[in-house]
Parts: C-alpha cells; sequence; structure tokens
C-alpha cells in the first residue's frame, strides 16, 4: 500500500512539472550542466536516459576529495560502503550487496567497470580515483546490456580520454596525518592521428590508527599510480580506436580492530572489550583508534608476519569502433587484468599475547576467560579476459534502433589463505591451519536491445541477456599444526578446518534476463519512465571450507526482479534539476554469508527472498553563475521474506547493512576578490545516514550519522594556479566500517577521522 501510494505521488508530482516552465520567471537564469552517461551503450543526456542513474564529473569529485569506492558511498545516497578487509570491499545499492564472499568464484551483487571493462574482483579495486572525467553510478538491476552480477547496480569509473589539444596540470596536496599527495597529467597530438596522455597520482599518510603492541601505525597509506593512453582518430575514415595502460601499488599497515560492548545483544561474554577495560586501567587514555594485533609466527618461519596488505594491479584496455555498414557501428571492447594481494589482519585486534600478561584470574573478572586470537592471511593472484562486442545502430532520424552483442569473460583465481591461532582456553581456537585453493570462471553471454518509437513522445524499448556461467576449481584443506605456546598439547584442528582435504567442485548455471522500458518524453525538459528488469549473479563455492562436502557443495545463483517508474525535469529555464524514482523489488536466493557461532567460522547461505521497496531523489538548483545548491535522499524498506538459519528466524527482519534513510545537502559560492573577478570558491555538503543494522538477526546496529565536509578554493585571474584548504568529516565523527560479532563484542572497525589539508594545482 505504501508504495502505492508513492507512486501515486511521484505521477501527480510529474505530472505537474509539465505545466511549470509556462509560468516558471526564467529570466537570467543560467542552465545545469549537461551530462553525458553511457550507461546504455550509447552516449546520452543523463537526463533522458531511462533509468536511476546518478553521473559525478570528475572535477566534483576532486572538489569533495571522492578519491576511492569508500569515499563515494560516504558522499552519495542510494549508495553505502562497507569493508569487512582490503579484499572485501562492499558497495550496496538499494539494499542488494555482497556481503564477506570473497572465495575464487565468488561475484559481486554490485558490479564495478573501470573504461566499461568489469572487475571481477570486490578487492581488485583498491586503487584511489585519478584524473577521472565522471563516475556513474547506476542503481537497480540492468541485466541487459550491463550483464551479469548487476543485481543491484553498478558503478562506472570513466578516465579523461586523450586529447589533440596539448595540455597539463599538477596537483600538490599537504595534510594532516602528514598527507603528502601528487597528481598530475599531460596531453597531446603525437602526430596527426594519434593523441596520448599520461597520468599519475601518489599518496602517502600516516596511520589513522596504532597499534599500541608493536609501536606501529595503521590504517596508513603509500601508493602509487599511472596510466598511459592512446587514441587513435584518423581524419578521413570514421575508424577509433584507443589503449589504455594502468598501474597501481599500495601498501600499508593493516586495519584497526577494536572490540566494544554490544548495547543491544543478549548477555554474553566481553572478551576483548573486558580485555580492554583491563589495559584502560593501566593505560590511561586508551581509545577506539588504538588496538593491539597479534603477529602470528607461521610455520617454518623465522620471524612473526606483521599486519598489513599490498596490492598490485595493472590492467590494458583495447577499444575499437567502425562503421561497418550504413547507419551500423561495431565496438569491441578488450580487456586484460593482472592483480596481486597480500592481506594479514588480526580479525579480533587483541589476544592472549598484548603486553599486560594479565592472570587468568584479571581475565574471569572482567569476563574474559575465552580471550583468543586468529590472525588471517589471503595471498591472492588473479587474472582475468573479457571481450565484449556489439553493433548498434546509428541512424537518428529512424523510429527504430537497436543493439545486439556477445560478452566472454575468463578469470583465473589462486587464493592462499593461511589461519593462525592462539587461546586461552579453546582447543579449536590455536594452532595453524592452510587453504589453497585454485578457481577457474567462465562467462558466455549473448544479448539484444530494441527501441520502437510508438510516437514522437513514446518509446518502448525490450531487450534480454542470454549468460551460461561456469564455475570449477580445486581446494585443498591442510592442518598445518595444532595447539600453541599456552597449550602445546591440543590436538584439535583449528577452526573452521575439522579434517584434512582434497577436492575439485564445479557446477554451471545459465539464466535468461529480460528488460522492458516505456519511456514518456512530453517535453525536452521532462522525461517520464516505467522499467521492469531483472539482474542476475552467479552462484559459487564456499572457500576456507570445514572439509570436502563443504567445499564442494555450490550455493545458488540470486536473482532480483525490479519494477521502476521515475521522472526527470528541468524547470525555470533550466536552473532547476529534479529527478526521482520509486521502486519495488523482489529478491531471490540472495548470498548471506554469516558467522555461525557455534564454529566461529563464516558460512554462506541462500536465504529464500527479500522484497525491497523505495525512492530516490534528487535536486539541483543554480539560478546564477556563481551559486549552486543540491539535495538528494533515499528510502529504503527491505526486509527477508523467509529466512531461518542456524535455527535463528530472520524472516521479517530488515536486511543487513542497509540504512532505511539517507540525505545529503551541500552548496557551492563564486565571489570576487577585488579585481579577481570569480576568484573565490566555497563549497560545503554534508550527508547524513539513518541507523542500519549489521547482520540479518537485527541485534547490532550502527547508529544514525552525519558527516560535514568543505572546501575553499582561490584561483589567479589568469587561471594560472589554484589554491585550496579542504576539511573532511568536520565533525570528527566516530562511524564504523564494519563490525563482525563475537560472543558479546562487536569487532568494529572505523571510518576515517577528521583530515584536512592544502592543495596548490597548476595547469600548462
Amino acid at each position: 500500500m505504501k508504495l502505492q501510494h508513492t507512486t501515486s505521488i511521484i505521477a501527480l508530482l510529474a505530472g505537474m512539472t509539465l505545466a511549470m516552465p509556462a509560468f516558471a520567471a526564467a529570466a537570467g537564469g543560467t542552465q545545469l550542466e549537461e551530462l553525458i552517461v553511457t550507461a546504455q551503450k550509447r552516449e546520452e543526456n543523463v537526463q533522458s536516459a531511462p533509468l536511476a542513474i546518478t553521473a559525478v564529473t570528475g572535477a566534483s569529485l576532486a572538489k569533495d576529495r571522492v578519491l576511492s569506492l569508500e569515499d563515494l558511498g560516504h558522499n552519495m545516497t542510494g549508495i553505502s560502503f562497507t569493508a569487512n578487509s582490503p579484499q572485501a570491499n562492499e558497495i550496496n545499492i538499494r539494499g542488494v550487496v555482497n556481503t564477506r564472499l570473497t572465495s575464487p568464484t565468488a561475484d559481486q551483487s554490485v558490479s564495478t567497470f573501470v573504461d566499461d571493462v568489469y572487475v571481477s574482483r570486490s578487492g581488485n579495486l583498491n586503487s584511489s580515483f585519478y584524473d577521472v572525467s565522471r563516475v556513474e553510478v547506476v542503481r537497480g538491476p540492468q541485466g541487459v546490456l550491463l550483464g551479469k552480477n548487476v543485481a543491484g547496480g553498478a558503478v562506472n569509473i570513466i578516465s579523461n580520454a586523450p586529447s589533440f589539444d596539448q595540455s597539463g596540470k599538477v596537483t600538490l596536496t599537504l595534510g594532516n596525518y602528514d598527507l603528502r599527495q601528487t597528481q598530475g597529467y599531460l596531453t597531446g597530438a603525437l602526430t596527426d592521428t594519434v593523441a596520448g596522455r599520461f597520468s599519475f597520482q601518489t599518496i602517502n599518510h600516516s596511520g589513522y590508527a596504532k597499534d599500541l603492541l608493536h609501536n606501529s601505525d595503521l590504517e596508513d597509506l603509500n601508493s602509487v599510480q599511472a596510466r598511459a593512453q592512446l587514441a587513435y582518430k584518423p581524419s578521413d575514415s570514421d575508424l577509433r580506436a584507443s589503449l589504455n595502460v594502468d598501474y597501481a601499488k599500495d601498501d600499508n599497515h593493516g586495519v584497526n580492530r577494536v572490540g566494544l560492548k554490544s548495547t543491544t545483544l543478549p548477555a554474553g561474554p566481553n572478551i576483548w572489550s573486558g580485555t580492554r577495560k583491563l589495559i584502560a586501567a593501566q593505560l590511561p587514555g586508551l581509545n577506539i583508534r588504538q588496538s593491539f594485533p597479534v603477529w602470528p609466527l607461521f610455520a617454518g618461519d623465522l620471524a612473526p608476519t606483521p599486519q598489513g596488505a599490498r596490492h598490485e594491479t595493472y590492467d590494458v584496455i583495447a577499444k575499437v569502433e567502425k562503421d561497418v555498414a550504413p547507419n551500423i557501428r561495431f565496438a569491441s571492447i578488450t580487456g586484460y587484468r593482472d592483480n596481486r594481494a597480500f592481506t594479514m589482519y588480526d580479525q579480533t585486534g587483541l589476544g592472549p599475547t598484548n603486553g599486560f600478561n594479565f592472570s587468568a584470574a584479571q581475565l574471569a573478572s572482567v569476563g574474559s576467560s575465552l580471550l583468543f586470537a586468529e590472525p588471517v592471511n589471503f595471498i591472492e593472484q588473479v587474472h582475468q579476459f573479457s571481450e565484449e562486442v556489439r553493433l548498434t545502430s546509428t541512424n537518428p532520424d529512424s523510429r527504430l534502433d537497436w543493439i545486439v552483442g556477445a560478452y566472454y569473460l575468463k578469470s583465473r583465481v589462486h587464493q592462499f589463505n593461511r589461519f593462525w591461532g592462539e587461546s586461552s582456553v579453546l582447543p579449536t581456537l590455536s594452532g595453524e591451519s592452510h587453504w589453497d585453493d585454485h578457481g577457474h570462471n567462465q562467462d558466455m553471454a549473448v544479448f539484444a536491445q530494441l527501441g520502437y518509437k510508438l510516437t514522437d513522445t513514446l518509446k518502448f524499448e525490450v531487450g534480454a541477456r542470454y549468460t551460461q556461467d561456469k564455475k570449477g576449481g580445486n581446494q585443498q584443506g591442510i592442518i598445518v599444526a595444532t595447539g600453541d605456546k599456552l597449550h602445546p598439547l591440543d590436538t584439535a584442528p583449528l577452526t573452521p578446518l575439522t579434517t584434512n582435504f582434497t577436492t575439485g567442485y564445479g557446477k554451471s548455471w545459465s539464466k535468461l534476463t529480460p528488460q522492458a522500458t516505456l519511456r514518456w518524453t512530453p517535453n525536452d525538459t521532462t522525461m517520464a519512465y516505467g522499467t521492469v528488469s531483472v539482474g542476475f549473479k552467479g552462484g559459487g563455492f564456499q572457500n576456507d571450507a570445514s572439509n570436502a562436502f563443504a567445499a564442494a557443495t555450490p550455493y545458488n545463483p540470486e536473482t532480483v526482479t525490479n519494477y521502476e517508474v521515475g521522472y526527470k525535469t528541468e524547470l525555470f529555464d533550466r536552473t532547476v534539476r529534479w529527478n526521482s524514482a520509486v521502486f519495488y523489488m523482489k529478491y531471490t536466493d540472495l548470498q548471506v554469508q554469516q558467522t555461525l557461532a557455534s564454529c566461529l567460522c563464516n558460512v554462506i547461505s541462500n536465504a529464500p527472498g527479500a522484497t525491497i521497496k523505495g525512492a530516490e531523489t534528487d535536486l539541483q538548483y543554480a539560478p546564477n553563475h556563481w551559486f549552486h545548491a543540491w539535495a538528494s535522499g533515499s528510502y529504503v524498506d527491505g526486509k527477508y521474506d523467509q529466512f531461518v538459519f542456524a535455527g535463528v528466524n530472520n524472516s521479517g527482519h530488515l536486511m543487513q547493512r542497509t540504512p532505511k534513510w539517507q540525505a545529503a545537502v551541500g552548496a557551492e559560492a563564486t565571489t570576487s576578490v577585488g579585481s579577481w573577478t570569480d576568484a573565490l570558491v566555497g563549497r560545503v555538503s554534508y550527508r547524513w545516514q539513518g541507523k542500519m543494522p549489521w547482520a540479518p538477526e537485527n541485534t547490532s546496529w550502527e547508529p544514525a550519522y552525519g558527516t560535514l565536509d568543505a572546501r575553499v578554493t582561490l584561483t589567479s585571474p589568469t587561471k594560472g594556479w589554484s589554491v585550496s584548504a579542504f576539511g573532511k568529516n568536520l565533525t570528527d565523527e566516530v562511524y564504523r566500517t564494519n563490525i563482525i560479532v563475537f560472543f558479546n563484542d562487536e569487532m568494529s572497525s572505523f571510518g576515517a577521522p577528521r583530515t584536512f589539508g592544502m592543495e596548490v594545482s597548476a595547469p600548462f
């Protein structure tokens, strides 16, 4: 009923906007910037695209210092970000999220693309944004043109292209936490037909947190990135070709994990928060930015392995476009991606070896008798190749347009994981276990979409994609050692492994994902649409399995069916832009990974279904050249229809990691300084997120919070240089980016604290 009322309101508002331009006082208005997007494999104005899409220019990203997917998730509405580890980034759109699924066969629920090439592994996109043209965020399943694993939506990061006009720019940024950042690009013609572009970025900062046990920074960053591009554009041909080569490398000292006593869980042991209470009595001033991660001494090593994360990635993207017949264009996108990652972190941030040597009686006094540590080490190597070919109609005068194409993706993922445990009491939490997992994934698909203008204002589009998804591999579980220095005679293997095993696994799935859209464009400033679409995410296999049976047992694909209506309009001589959508989604066989308390192991299961309904709106206002304001909001009501896991009935509960409410507001103003016309720009933005449950049980919650950002820029009269002062999270709001519940404690990771700095840019 609520959805019907919301839809009626949206329809009424859309109808009202048709008459508003007739009496709008538009004299002297400055129109909002026109944004071109390619989410539907054609260049089109974002205002005429019949889907819920937000496009953010590279300039806006730079002003807000949106440098990563995490920043993007904390800057927009309708999308949120959490992360279990540096190899498990989790993007959530409309309640559809990939939660802690990191096996070699695991897919994303919200897909990421770089220059139109799919990135198969969530941990592969840790690199920061730089020299970006725009980022397109598509909400809702797009199973026809974007393909498998766009069950919830997609994020496409599009680089600035080479230009035949020579230009360049360098930027230096200094800030707190010893921030040192450099950026730059140089572009221009190499010959009459070839243009090139070279871009780079380096980021270095000290830790937002501290490892007190080893006197080491945590959540620091050292990164370097570079991209070289070539574009071929002969003047006597319609052939267009480009080649991008991208390299990125980063390292840090790992995450900060702090056990906090839950205020909502049933009573139970406060193992880590209790131990921190003992430490705080001896170390006054202990805070959430300080922890004591254990460095494991793996079998055969001479020294403990420090906590940390390292990534190294390179990719090659080749694109070709050519008219092959009158009004028919051929396009090919070839991508290769190679990634190596090393992650070692202590899941609890505190263990029996903590430098304080508490007695059993002391630990018992605060409910910490079961104190243990289980650092985990993930070593991953990925090779990914993809190819997409398309034929697209190009006749602008025809009522009929179409796209047909084929897609191929093959990836090889080798994951070597090491778990190490040290426990005060429990034998299954001591020892060392390894898993060696080789996964092979192959996707093949064909797709087609047909559009027909029924009238000059009404267009119907229908399409479908058939995907064949094949996955297989081999997993080996190895009991390396049992017991630890506290209990050397323990014989039970470290959880979750129960026995040595070697097993192969494999399965294929196929799916037809259709989509139909009706688009109504009554005038050149208003468009309304209705769409029905289906998204499909592939199945997979459990990593770090307890035994051969668990390793060889697949979990099923998940499917999302979306019913959506929306409108996009520009008012008052295009000084106001207002876009909104309402949606109703049926989510089937959603993949959920949870930590099972009985074994402290992760188990992937399929929840039978969920229902998600909500609304999104975005408003922009630019009455003149010196003022621009914006506001956006989203409401998502997602609940599990039926979901029973380990005897716990989660049916009717709110979906995990999904805030029901989000809102954002901001404004930018430009003014002159003396004779320097339009030299000073001030920008401020605020984003608020309502409370959300961390898990399907709805027993652990993240409170509502908001973050405030600001920036001031002074530009020289000749536009030859600019200097900026910026601040992020100016109120130093404390919020969490991940929790895992162990007993009655919430193992928590936190968002970045207040950061600020100065930036100097010089174009040439």
